[in-house]
């Protein structure tokens, strides 16, 4: 039986998961938490920290194969088990070029590939006008799912800068946010999925849908699946990553970030599509052909957050009800405390056009509620 041990112990682990026992294979998870979401959808626990050499190369004692769930993680530790023969997949050296931003913008530039201008800067010192306002600033590591990137509209806004390296982009208007899965394998086979629009409530500047397909020519859909496949190409990818991008007013093609694991933008992936991203993952990984990612349905995605105002133990609310909703695919990440706008699951809409998936969404948000056992505040 093929043992997969996962680095993280988070939804996506835990989604993976799902999929390896499906296949009869093994998963492992290596986290702190003994009852992270991963163990709670299946996955063997290890307990233990994603920074910590011992802890991976314990991971690693007890598997056949590596992979991750998150970014931040001991890539030098990954580097030494390879050089041991250990197989880690994305391979170290890609992870190490692209979870440090500024190396994965340099190499997009290396390979002529489109991303927005950019500049080299210290945020702790460096003049962050050299490109104009706005600007976005971005920490070279650390950063991921959100963290390390700050918007700066003006001057006004330098006390809020990042005091680390990285660098600072052109800020991209009227744009549309796309986003590309792709799956390359070890011998350089690659598919994608139809590429997906992302829609954010601008005050809060948090995804109110994922729409899958995107709503964008055909031309431009095919011309985002060759972009992101000659991205993932640069960086010799092995593995399932999520490739974001802007199209720009003009209809100009960006890509804005690379994440080197299954992602966010994939999940509608489980429900709407013949092979999913974790599915993909496990053929990766178990070195078989990789499978169809023909889409049979339109989708929408929303994430299932934390309800502002609670804090405590999860509280779900509604869930009975919306499962009996036609084409509703409810995911809870099994996560035990719950916080105001923490990511607690997902819910995709599965209908015959996106209309109509979006109209069953906007219902299904006013049904299921996850909280806090009590009110912010109180004991």
């Amino acid at each position: 039986m093929l043992r997969i041990g996962i680095i993280g112990g988070g939804q996506l682990a835990g989604l993976l998961a799902a999929e390896v026992n499906r296949q009869g294979a093994a998963c492992y998870s290596l986290d702190p938490d003994a009852n992270s979401p991963a163990v709670g959808m299946g996955a063997v626990s290890v307990v233990g920290h994603r920074h910590s050499a011992d802890d991976i190369r314990q991971l690693a004692g007890q598997t056949d194969i590596l992979t991750v769930d998150l970014e931040d993680i001991n890539v030098e530790a990954l580097a030494a088990l390879e050089a041991e023969g250990v197989t880690v997949f994305p391979r170290p050296t890609t992870l190490r070029n692209l979870t440090n931003k500024l190396t994965q913008k340099q190499t997009l530039v290396s390979a002529g590939l489109p991303t927005s201008q950019f500049v080299e800067v210290d945020g702790a010192e460096g003049d962050l006008s050299q490109l104009g306002w706005p600007v976005v600033q971005k920490a070279a590591t650390g950063g991921y799912d959100g963290r390390g990137v700050v918007i700066l509209k003006g001057p006004q806004d330098l006390d809020g800068r990042l005091q680390v390296p990285g660098f600072i982009e052109a800020f991209v208007p009227d744009m549309t946010e796309l986003a590309v899965m792709v799956a390359r394998d070890r011998h350089g086979q690659a598919v994608t999925w139809q590429p997906v629009e992302m829609e954010f409530d601008p005050v809060g500047n948090l995804l109110t849908y994922l729409l899958a397909p995107a709503r964008v020519e055909p031309s431009v859909a095919d011309r985002a699946q060759e972009l992101a496949r000659a991205a993932i190409g640069a960086f010799d990818g092995i593995g399932v990553f999520g490739v974001e991008m802007f199209l720009t007013a003009d209809g100009e093609l960006l890509i804005n970030e690379i994440a080197p694991r299954t992602h966010n933008s994939g999940h509608y992936t489980i429900d709407a599509c013949v092979t999913s991203q974790f599915k993909a993952l496990y053929q990766i990984l178990a070195d078989q052909p990789l499978g169809d990612t023909h889409q049979d349905q339109a989708a929408a995605m929303y994430n299932v957050l934390g309800e502002p105002g609670y804090e405590g133990e999860t509280v779900v609310e509604g869930l009975d009800t919306l499962e009996e909703i036609e084409g509703v695919h409810a995911y809870l990440y099994g996560k035990q405390s719950c916080f105001a706008l923490r990511k607690m699951g997902h819910v995709t809409v599965t209908a015959d056009t996106l209309d109509t998936a979006i109209s069953i969404a906007d219902q299904a948000k006013h049904i299921l509620k996850v909280r806090g056992s009590h009110p912010v505040g109180q004991e």
